[in-house]
């Protein structure tokens, strides 16, 4: 009997080792993955067989106490016992139910049930708390997402913007794009301005302005840069309108690359002259064309 005891409590113990083994890469796999619940449900179990394993006798002793609890119940006399008497060692002490054992058993299985109730809590807590976070987390990205597109389709229309005006003497085709006198080209600075505005705040609650005033400023520019291609200059007065024909042929002059230098110089005062005498030209244009052209007038 006892070698059977001895090898049970070793097998006991061979396989609660193993199982915790096991339960400890689960309680790993799970804290990596954050499945809380079921790294708590892990860890009690890991718990419950840590104390299996360090007492493997407990178990025997519990079945023990019980099969020796039921084999006194089924011996005892059914007749009722009196506590009144004594017994004849006289200690008074009779044989009765071992409430202690049943009551270690019952306070066990409390304990165990309580673990698993607070873990549970703890577990649906944790698990809205990850959700609140995660929900956060894709709202958070889906609005940096948009404000990115936002962003990049501002930028379109700045680039597109500037280049203009960084190319101005090129650009004389479309002369009405940098005239703040006309209507399309006013309601373009405008949207500018409030795009701009809008893009300074990073408020959540502020995206929407920013999407309204994005949208505004794309159909401002395709409406100003629509105008100014199909009018050309014809909308100036006929003295200015001349004025920017003369400017296009000294430009012709200034940029061929065939002609005498110091003609070409001339050539270039005069078309700036001329087309500052109908609208302000930006000094990054001026500084720009003379870029693309003075390497060819100091090789001539």
């Amino acid at each position: 009997m006892a070698a059977t005891s001895t090898t049970a409590t070793w097998i006991l113990t061979l396989v609660g080792n193993i199982a915790c083994l096991l339960l400890g890469v689960q309680m790993l796999r799970f804290w990596i993955a954050k499945d809380w619940p079921r790294m708590c449900t892990a860890l009690i179990g890991a718990m419950t067989l840590l104390t299996l394993v360090s007492n493997p006798s407990l178990p025997m002793e519990l079945a023990a106490r019980l099969r020796a609890t039921v084999a006194k119940n089924f011996d005892a006399d059914p007749a009722p016992v009196d506590h009144g008497t004594t017994t004849p060692d006289g200690t008074g002490h009779t044989d009765s139910t071992p409430w202690g054992t049943i009551a270690i058993v019952a306070g066990t299985i409390a304990a165990l049930i309580a673990l698993l109730l607070i873990a549970s809590a703890l577990a649906a807590v944790l698990r809205r708390r990850r959700e609140r976070t995660q929900a956060q987390s894709r709202r958070d990205g889906e609005l940096s997402q948009r404000r990115a597109e936002l962003e990049t389709r501002h930028d379109a229309v700045r680039e597109a913007y500037g280049d203009f005006e960084m190319n101005l003497l090129d650009n004389l085709h479309r002369l009405a794009l940098a005239d703040v006198n006309v209507l399309q080209t006013a309601r373009l600075i405008d949207a500018l301005d409030a795009a701009r505005d809008a893009r300074i705040s990073t408020a959540p609650e502020t995206l929407d302005t920013y999407r309204k005033t994005v949208t505004a400023l794309e159909a401002a520019f395709k409406s100003a840069d629509h105008h100014a291609r199909t009018t050309g200059a014809r909308y100036l007065p006929p003295a200015e309108r001349r004025n920017i024909e003369q400017a296009q042929a000294a430009l012709a002059v200034a940029l061929d690359e065939r002609g005498y230098a110091p003609q070409r110089q001339i050539a270039l005062r005069r078309a700036l002259t001329l087309i500052e005498s109908v609208i302000p030209v930006p000094q990054e244009a001026i500084a720009a064309l003379e870029m693309n052209t003075r390497p060819a007038l100091d090789k001539n």
